[in-house]
């Protein structure tokens, strides 16, 4: 089939074109579509709203106290609109949705029919992922009725027609803005850790704290119990027996637990910060969406300033502890101290049958085997 230019045509443009020449000749009747329906006057709307600050530094508390006042007042000075909650996090990071208790907790209040309406200051308070935020988004217009979802800094709502272009956009922006956050945040501390200042978290290494001003002094204390472990270890002692000792004697952990165990000791004594070194960017962070960190294997610059604060042990002591690591450690000792598996049998035959033998050399025994094997006879 052609048309007047002599070119090849499909039947169906074919049909279209004669129907528009007969287009005259034909009489359509338009059926008019149904009106939406018009809001309620009267309908109580069951507003929310959700805030969420950064850090939990004293500037971001006073912005989250800022955000529950603002929404308080604007929510009460709309009619017929109910304040039902504020959910707020505080000190969490936007990046992951899964980290923020509150948010989850109001989807599922809407999920369970409490909610009519969100109210939140911008995308990148309510989500810096475009994921989060456009799944999190469509779930919430999805459901009966729709919740949507009002971004007070950018001035749209979710059930509008076109906010689903406009949300992927700004959300992608957010993201963005999240990123170049997060590089600026390392960028940051890579100068600060080339000029030798360290992030300090001292607190958190037995024997050691930090002053008002951030200096760095000994616990004297908690540094016993450090060279204890140092001493023990370049004397022959395995990581599981000076942790057991520790445990008997009822020490402290450096997290204050009553249980010492062997990869606490271990990662004590490879810690050159009790030479009074501190090194820096020992783990990196390799998804700031994940929050994943890794240990620094050489993905990035570490940085090293000897004798940065005062030593809880000398360096010949630390080095010693090293090389004893690097030829193997104490193996006689870490074999002997060794935790023992003993499989518990009763004796099916014989004088003695019933009986469950426990071998010698058992560092201990389950109770709970033990009792469960035997069969008291009536």
């Amino acid at each position: 089939m052609k048309n007047k230019k002599g070119k090849k045509t499909s039947a169906s443009a074919e049909r279209i074109r004669k129907a528009y020449e007969k287009s005259n000749e034909v009489s359509v009747e338009v059926i008019p579509a149904r009106e939406k329906p018009v809001d309620d006057p009267d309908k109580v709307w069951r507003v929310c709203a959700y805030c969420r600050v950064s850090t939990d530094e004293e500037s971001q508390q006073s912005s989250y106290e800022l955000q529950v006042q603002h929404y308080t007042e604007y929510i009460s000075g709309h009619k017929n609109w109910v304040l039902h909650r504020i959910y707020a996090d505080e000190g969490i990071s936007g990046t992951a949705v899964r980290n923020r208790k509150h948010f989850l907790e109001m989807i599922e209040d809407c999920k369970a029919g409490k909610i009519d309406l969100i109210i939140t200051k911008s995308i990148s308070r309510f989500a810096r992922n475009i994921i989060d935020c456009i799944a999190y988004v469509r779930e919430l217009k999805q459901m009966t009725p729709p919740i949507g979802v009002i971004f007070e800094t950018e001035g749209f709502n979710t059930l509008d027609s076109t906010s689903e272009m406009v949300l992927a956009v700004l959300s992608a922006l957010a993201q963005e803005e999240s990123v170049q956050k997060s590089n600026s945040l390392k960028w940051s501390y890579q100068k600060r850790f080339k000029k030798g200042i360290p992030v300090n978290n001292m607190w958190a290494v037995l024997g050691y704290d930090t002053d008002k001003d951030g200096n760095i002094f000994i616990v004297e204390k908690e540094a016993e119990i450090v060279r204890y472990i140092f001493r023990s270890y370049a004397e022959g002692k395995s990581t599981s027996e000076i942790a057991e000792a520790l445990t008997q004697a009822r020490t402290p952990t450096p997290k204050g637990k009553s249980v010492w165990s062997p990869g606490t000791i271990t990662g004590m004594l490879h810690n050159e910060k009790y030479c009074g070194d501190m090194r820096m960017q020992k783990t990196v962070s390799v998804d700031i969406f994940n929050h994943k960190v890794a240990k620094n294997d050489g993905i990035a610059n570490q940085y090293l300033v000897k004798d940065y604060h005062p030593a809880i042990v000398s360096r010949s002591l630390f080095d010693k502890v090293q090389r004893i690591f690097q030829n193997g450690g104490n193996k006689r000792t870490e074999k002997k101290f060794a935790t023992k598996k003993v499989k518990l049998k009763p004796i099916k035959r014989g004088r003695l049958q019933g009986f469950i033998p426990i071998p010698a050399n058992a560092d201990s025994v389950d109770i709970e085997q033990l009792t469960a094997k035997i069969k008291i006879k009536k």
